[in-house]
């Protein structure tokens, strides 16, 4: 089958495609694909004429949402909150308006799901629902509990707004902006294009200048008629094939053996342990991985998966991670929902080498990317998957590597700007390990079911991690099962102390030392 040429290349190419009417656009599709070529990377995100109040179908991880709210009810799990802390003088008027200008200009944040007939569509409002909240800080004390209590408050998805903003005076060179968005209009990219777009706009009206920002190409509507149309044009249908393939047979249930038997109905009450790789261990990582032309994601999510075999005795393991899913230019500056979950599936029951394992890791990476479009929902579907209310569909731990920040993130005009750490007491899954690139070294977190594991079990398979990562970069070329996992004092205290007093792990039928032999 023929290919469409890349970089330069292809943008010179899609240029022209779109410089062409829609029926010359349709005959010349046609008459590529007759020659075997994949032409759905130079189809032309065209928005069609609608009125802003028009109601436009869900887009399909929309739907997925929408879905788990009817099941679920009201709940904070898919809230995404942040919070920064502005210190300097702050011109409290400019910054409202450039809030409310980075709303106008996005309609997704100004988008409620509507039920019509039992059907969701997006209603795109006026925004005149939302309002920036000025509020005085009496006691900065208070600030993780308020941060905590607003990440935790449910949005209505039916009557909305899914935005929210608060901004808290402490005083006259300090304020915090708290924002919180639903993950129905805005995923984690999304929080970089709204702070950017933030940004360019406030400095513009302290300065007296209009908004510096170009008109965006499309809105999150649009993409949403135009990825239904786009998939349905054969592109589904050739990426569900090859997740068919991929994960017939997955053991949906494979987690970290837990210290409690699973509810019968799934909660979302979680935790939190953060932890930090130093920077030196960083580097080696990257290093090994350069050396077996693996990203630093692939050699993290090797090593993820080496713990959980490890910890569980399974071979057959199946990981989630987040895509961007942003591949085409006119989406990039959109604040919408477009991440896209895909699920890596690992191989160990031959116990490979690690240099062996990250190559497996790596294929099954590449091809994954290849066909990421197709939602998640639809691959489930697909699957004929178990719908249980005990758990989520197809894998139950999520793996994510957030690239290093880039960029003006530290400031806001002439304001220094510092996040705000605070508890969040909600997990969409049985773990997850958020790994985040920084100057210092690998920081990570560890968010986990409550319901499910102790703090003091997580804190171990910290310690697992982290002590294996050391064992990957002093000898890549080891077997899997003789990598060490655990430092030597602490390996005879668990073989030897817990050994004498063996108490099975509730719900895993095993005994605590048996995870690390």
């Amino acid at each position: 089958m023929g290919t469409i040429p890349h970089d330069h290349e292809r943008a010179a190419l899609v240029h022209k495609v779109r410089s062409l009417s829609a029926k010359r656009r349709r005959a010349l599709f046609a008459l590529l694909r007759k020659e075997g070529v994949d032409v759905s990377a130079l189809d032309v995100m065209a928005p069609p004429p609608r009125r802003a109040d028009d109601p436009v179908p869900l887009s399909f991880t929309q739907q997925r949402l929408w879905f788990l709210a009817q099941l679920d009810g009201a709940s904070a799990a898919y809230n995404i909150p942040a919070a920064v802390r502005l210190r300097g003088r702050l011109d409290r008027t400019a910054l409202v308006r450039a809030l409310e200008a980075v709303v106008q200009r996005h309609e997704a944040l100004r988008t409620r799901f509507a039920d019509h007939d039992g059907v969701p569509y997006q209603h795109i409002g006026d925004g005149r629902d939302i309002e920036v909240r000025l509020e005085e800080l009496a006691d900065p004390a208070d600030l993780p509990l308020i941060c905590a209590g607003e990440a935790a408050t449910p949005f209505d998805l039916e009557r909305g707004p899914l935005f929210r903003a608060r901004l808290l005076r402490v005083s006259d060179q300090e304020h915090v902006l708290l924002v919180t968005m639903h993950h129905g209009v805005s995923d984690g990219w999304s929080v970089g294009v709204l702070f950017g777009d933030l940004v360019a706009l406030y400095e513009a009206y302290c300065a007296g200048r209009p908004s510096p920002l170009e008109p965006l190409p499309v809105q999150y509507p649009d993409y949403a008629l135009w990825q239904r149309r786009w998939l349905a044009d054969g592109v589904q249908e050739r990426q569900i094939g090859y997740w068919k393939k991929q994960l017939t047979g997955v053991d949906p249930r494979l987690t970290l053996p837990a210290d409690r038997e699973r509810p019968a109905v799934k909660t979302y009450h979680g935790a939190r342990e953060v932890f930090r790789c130093p920077a030196d261990l960083l580097e080696r990582l990257r290093t090994v991985g350069a050396r077996y032309d693996a990203t630093l994601y692939m050699t993290l999510l090797a090593a993820y998966t080496v713990v959980l075999h490890r910890c569980t005795q399974q071979t057959d393991i199946a990981v989630g991670t987040v895509v961007a899913n942003r591949n085409r230019s006119e989406v990039e500056g959109l604040i919408g929902f477009f991440a896209n979950t895909l699920v890596m599936r690992t191989d160990l029951s031959d116990d490979p080498a690690f240099c062996e394992l990250l190559t497996q890791v790596r294929k099954t990476a590449l091809e994954a990317y290849d066909h990421q479009d197709v939602p998640f929902e639809a691959v489930v579907d697909a699957l004929q998957a178990e719908r249980s209310l005990a758990h989520s569909p197809v894998f139950q731990t999520m793996f994510v590597l957030q690239e290093a920040r880039t960029g003006r993130e530290d400031r806001l005009g002439e304001l220094e700007v510092l996040p705000v750490e605070f508890d969040v007491d909600t997990t969409k899954f049985d773990l997850t390990l958020d790994l985040r690139e920084t100057p210092e070294g690998l920081d990570g977190t560890v968010e986990y079911n409550t319901d499910l594991y102790d703090r003091e079990t997580i804190r171990r398979f910290v310690g697992h991690y982290t002590t294996l990562l050391a064992s990957v970069v002093a000898d890549p070329e080891e077997r899997v099962s003789a990598l060490p996992l655990l430092p030597e004092a602490e390996r005879r205290r668990v073989l030897v102390e817990w050994n004498e007093r063996p108490a099975a792990v509730a719900g895993g039928g095993r005994c605590v030392h048996e995870w690390f032999e």
